[in-house]
């Protein structure tokens, strides 16, 4: 999206992003590789691949006689994915550089395509959905997991609101509302032509063992864009403002909504 700068956001919040995902997100990537279906000998495209937990968990399941191809244009991202990826000794990957919207890939190329929290920062994204279809060969699947209407509930909308208290002039970027319905996710697949598409949701519970962890949160999602755009006086007063909402209404779990959707065999 033109007014959000998902590689600079993402490249800025690398370290706080792994910390906190092994917590809170990352259970995402594990669903949508298992959703996936891959066998061993699949050749595999990741992308976002982020710090690479769909990445790990292809590379485990596809085996030496298969592949995952990793994609992510946020340069320390990758250099954590490819940290995991000598620490397990693997040799089935390849991390590259890229852009989602211009991969360069040859058509009918990949078993399956695996885009993890990332489709709703395109601007296009009926095209990148097409895009990503057009590379599997036939029988392929595309699973693309995005995040739902609950993002990480109460606190999204408190932290929001801090914001708006200390800067009624900054709006919080949210890209990942664009898809947050199932119905948004279903009309964006219907648009680039493809179907049948088969969405699953679920919403998840998540422990919060203090306002700590409420704001490693902000720190490694897109949340943190915002952030950018405070002094620091003003960001610690939306910390501030956050810790006592987490202490004032004893808040020990977050809630965060997810959709899968998988189109092709």
């Amino acid at each position: 999206m033109a007014d959000f700068d998902a590689q600079a956001t993402y490249d800025d919040a690398s370290n706080d992003y792994e910390d906190a995902s092994r917590d809170y997100w990352q259970y995402l990537s594990v669903r949508a590789v298992e959703q996936a279906r891959l066998a061993p000998g699949n050749r595999v495209l990741d992308v976002p691949c982020g710090a690479g937990p769909s990445v790990i968990a292809v590379a485990e399941r596809v085996g030496d006689t298969g592949s995952v191809l990793g994609v992510d244009f946020a340069d320390r991202m990758r250099a954590i994915a490819a940290e995991k990826v000598a620490a397990r000794g693997l040799h089935n990957v390849e991390l590259r550089a890229g852009d989602m919207t211009a991969l360069g890939l040859d058509p009918a190329s990949f078993d399956a395509v695996l885009c993890v929290l990332g489709i709703f920062f395109v601007d296009d994204m009926e095209a990148t959905v097409r895009s990503l279809y057009a590379l599997l060969k036939p029988g392929g699947r595309l699973v693309v997991a995005v995040l739902g209407v609950d993002f990480f509930s109460p606190m999204r909308d408190v932290f929001v609101d801090a914001v708006a208290a200390v800067r009624p002039d900054l709006e919080v970027q949210q890209p990942w509302r664009r898809t947050e319905d199932p119905d948004q996710l279903r009309a964006l697949f219907a648009a680039a032509g493809i179907g049948p598409v088969d969405i699953s949701s679920a919403t998840d519970a998540l422990p919060l063992p203090s306002a700590g962890d409420w704001w490693r949160i902000v720190r490694g999602t897109g949340l943190r864009a915002a952030l950018t755009s405070l002094t620091p006086s003003e960001a610690d007063a939306v910390r501030d403002r956050c810790a006592s909402y987490v202490g004032e209404h004893g808040v020990a779990e977050v809630v965060l909504g997810t959709h899968i959707a998988v189109a092709g065999a």
